[in-house]
């Protein structure tokens, strides 16, 4: 059981604001049947206030079923499959959404599981080969954003749960003495959907503008390793290059673009650090900075149906030229190639029932940058409690501009665990 509060800001304005206060309780059953498998559950009851939302939130994070068959395991159920090695940022983990909306102090509760079937096969050593397979489109979720006051966000136009529509996914596992590594393949939907036109109103006032959340399909191939050098420090890296599907003709989808990570890890007695290069990119770039004729409300107000083709085509083209920026700016893609850096420092002391941790992140290309300092006291076995921030700055018309507002808050948090 644990009991949170988050404080933060009233955009706009120099004023605290309570963006979330909740108590939640946490229930984990782990069931054994002996060698032949495994099962495993968290339910996730919580009520309280979530940004503008009081309500009671149920969450089944995880429920599956683990059968062990000689060489397969085979996994069936709500899961949450991590890919990846680096710290901060995964460039291979493409399965999974995040839901930035959660307001907690441990920085895992931000995955959502998704319902499907994980198998892994054990080969001649040292070679495993594991196989993924979502029937069911999982998006992430992002804080509310301001949009237009003739802008209105419609219903989500994600796949129908039909079998073409799955994710599939591979991989080949690596595992040696001195290195670790694996290559991996993913055709799905994206996690991340764009924003696209629904469709619009004229001569009505106000009139409006209907965009949707809209999910686009991808191919990502990655690659990943890990190594150490002794106790001197450890090496691990990332790479994946991510091709969304008719991307051309579609205004909601992504770039073809390349995402890497080199970092290492090194322990200074009870003092950890681990450091990581982030580099981004992005084929085919093309910078969208919108219509060069934007519509103005009042323009469609004047018009009347129905429109003339030529004035359709024009007024749809500059809303989507205006959605295209937007969606740049959300795939993180407004520069051709962007240079980042994490450093993640943790302190353990007191027979480790305090720890002193921060985790920093800048983009040098776009000058965004995020700090989440934290306290973490054990008062006893059971009883754990946290103190800390989570601050995301950015210039105008950046993607951590956008979520500044909603996301930078300090925070408290109280947690019995038994």
């Amino acid at each position: 059981m644990r009991g949170d509060a988050f404080v933060g800001k009233v955009p706009g304005f120099s004023q605290g604001l309570v963006t979330a206060a909740y108590g939640e309780l946490a229930l984990k059953i782990d069931g054994h049947a002996g060698d032949d498998g495994d099962a495993h559950a968290e339910l996730r009851m919580r009520y309280g206030q979530q940004g503008q939302v009081r309500d009671l939130f149920l969450d089944l994070r995880e429920a599956y079923v683990d059968l062990y068959a000689g060489p397969l395991d085979l996994r069936l159920g709500q899961q949450i499959i991590v890919w990846g090695r680096a710290d901060a940022f995964n460039p291979t983990n493409t399965l999974m959404p995040i839901d930035l909306r959660v307001r907690s102090p441990i920085e895992d509760d931000r995955r959502l599981g998704n319902v499907g079937a994980r198998a892994l096969v054990q080969l001649a050593e040292p070679v495993r080969i594991e196989g993924v397979w979502l029937p069911l489109y999982a998006a992430t979720e992002y804080p509310p954003f301001a949009l237009d006051e003739y802008i209105a966000l419609g219903e989500p136009d994600f796949p129908a749960p039909e079998l073409a529509n799955g994710l599939f996914a591979g991989r080949v596992h690596l595992e040696l003495p001195a290195v670790e590594g694996s290559v991996s393949y993913v055709h799905g939907h994206a996690a991340l959907p764009g924003f696209a036109l629904r469709d619009f109103t004229v001569g009505e006032d106000p009139p409006e503008v209907r965009v949707a959340r809209t999910a686009y399909e991808h191919h990502v191939i990655g690659l990943d390793f890990a190594t150490a050098f002794g106790e001197l420090f450890a090496l691990r890296g990332e790479a994946a290059y991510r091709h969304p599907i008719d991307y051309e003709d579609r205004v909601h989808a992504a770039r073809p673009d390349v995402q890497y990570v080199l970092g290492v890890d090194r322990a200074f007695g009870t003092v950890t650090v681990i450091a990581e290069y982030m580099g981004g990119l992005v084929l085919d770039f093309e910078r969208e900075d919108g219509p060069e004729d934007p519509i103005e409300p009042e323009t469609l107000v004047r018009f009347m149906e129905p429109l003339p083709r030529s004035l359709e085509r024009s007024i749809t083209g500059s809303i989507e030229a205006e959605l295209a920026a937007r969606n740049q700016v959300l795939f993180s893609q407004t520069a051709k190639v962007q240079h980042l850096a994490t450093v993640r420092v943790e302190w353990v002391t007191l027979h480790d029932a305090l720890s002193l941790s921060a985790l920093g992140m800048v983009n040098f290309t776009t000058r965004e940058w995020l700090l989440f300092p934290k306290i973490g006291y054990r008062i006893s076995d059971t009883m754990t409690t946290y103190l800390g921030a989570e601050v995301y700055v950015g210039p105008d018309g950046t993607l951590f501009d956008l979520i500044d507002e909603q996301l930078t808050a300090g925070y408290a948090e109280l947690r019995f665990s038994f």
